[in-house]
């Protein structure tokens, strides 16, 4: 097996945060203290943030290594759900399930990230309008879930919509008010009933929900192929901490700076990481941050960026994963055996690869061991 490297990784507690107090409920305890849990919540995981992680936004090539991390993950230690889900096109044309909505509402993902509400979502997707009239959205996924928190935008002169399974079984919500992330409790899920929202009034911005069961693990994908660092560390940070506040992550498994390579120099790319990263450090909430793999032609920013990953997690006492020690050092290399789709992008082979690797690298942790025993 390709050695994976890690550099201090976590003083002793905090290995066996990362070793999935990811994969078990008595992480709680150890980054809330004593405080309980008011229900019962599934590990939560993220990933992200570009196309080595979430695959390519147009093409063939299979660079999506959660395709085969999710089922093995939830396969080992059970389904927590689909977790947070964007009301995003590209989402459910990757992921499955169905998003129907009306022609007045406009996708987050089709603006500029630096624009209204794009700055103040999770991951630049989302559904908005400035003049809703009675519009509607229709969802329905290709996985289980019990529980179900609406994520929407808290704005001065915001609107009004209804929020439910059926029309015995809705909630009104008003959107108007301080600007944050406003957060709707779902009712408990019954097996296979879409979600409707409906009579979507005036000025309203929806971004998505995070759907769960109460135990197992859930993988939320976050961002796309394309993805700019650069653009996740410029998103409002007041709504970020409060992204992660609700969302409560326990491990984000960071990939990201791919596509920063033609406009950040390692300088900047380490501002950028540290302004993004920082939110969900000062949240507990365990990292592991990716070296992206070896390409064709010139990659010296790459190297630059690999350094200054292994510096942020020598730093934070971080996790650190390597595609080049799992593909190769050098794009031949990776190539020759078949790993690579293209001269950026692993193949179906390598994401699998990629997979494995990782997950080993989280099992193989000596206090996850003894933790996991105790299931």
């Amino acid at each position: 097996m390709a050695s994976i490297f890690v550099t201090h990784f976590m003083k002793k507690w905090l290995v066996i945060v990362v070793a999935i107090g990811v994969f078990i409920g008595v992480f709680s305890e150890l980054v809330n203290g004593s405080e309980e849990k008011k229900e019962p919540m599934p590990v939560h995981i993220l990933a992200g943030i570009d196309s080595l992680t979430n695959g390519r936004l147009n093409g063939t090539t299979k660079s999506r290594y959660l395709d085969d991390f999710i089922p093995a993950v939830q396969k080992k230690y059970g389904d927590g759900g689909p977790g947070y889900v964007p009301f995003d096109t590209r989402y459910f044309n990757q992921e499955g399930g169905r998003l129907i909505y009306t022609p007045n509402l406009r996708e987050i993902n089709n603006i500029p990230h630096t624009m209204y509400p794009a700055t103040y979502s999770f991951d630049f997707k989302g559904l908005y309008t400035n003049f809703g009239r009675s519009d509607s959205i229709k969802v329905r996924f290709n996985h289980s879930w019990t529980y179900g928190k609406l994520f929407y935008l808290k704005q001065l002169g915001g609107g009004t919509f209804k929020v439910g399974y059926s029309n015995d079984r809705t909630l009104r919500v008003s959107t108007g008010g301080r600007p944050g992330l406003g957060v709707v409790e779902l009712p408990i899920h019954d097996k296979d009933q879409p979600l409707f929202i409906k009579n979507i009034h005036g000025r309203v911005a929806l971004f998505g929900g995070y759907f769960y069961n109460p135990t197992g693990v859930v993988v939320s994908r976050v961002g796309q192929g394309g993805d700019r660092l650069e653009w996740f560390a410029g998103l409002n940070q007041n709504q970020q901490r409060e992204w992660i506040r609700v969302l409560k992550p326990d491990l984000f498994i960071f990939n990201g700076g791919m596509n920063d390579r033609h406009h950040l120099s390692a300088e900047q790319y380490e501002t950028a990481l540290e302004k993004y990263l920082s939110p969900f450090r000062k949240a507990h909430c365990s990292i592991i941050v990716s070296i992206p793999n070896a390409i064709h032609g010139d990659q010296r920013r790459l190297n630059q960026y690999a350094d200054q990953l292994r510096l942020y997690s020598n730093k934070y006492h971080t996790g650190l994963f390597s595609y080049k020690d799992v593909l190769g050092g050098s794009f031949e290399e990776a190539n020759k055996k078949g790993y690579m789709g293209d001269y950026i992008h692993p193949s179906a082979k390598g994401a699998k690869q990629i997979s494995e690797h990782l997950l080993n690298y989280i099992y193989e942790q000596k206090n996850v061991q003894q933790v996991l025993l105790k299931q």
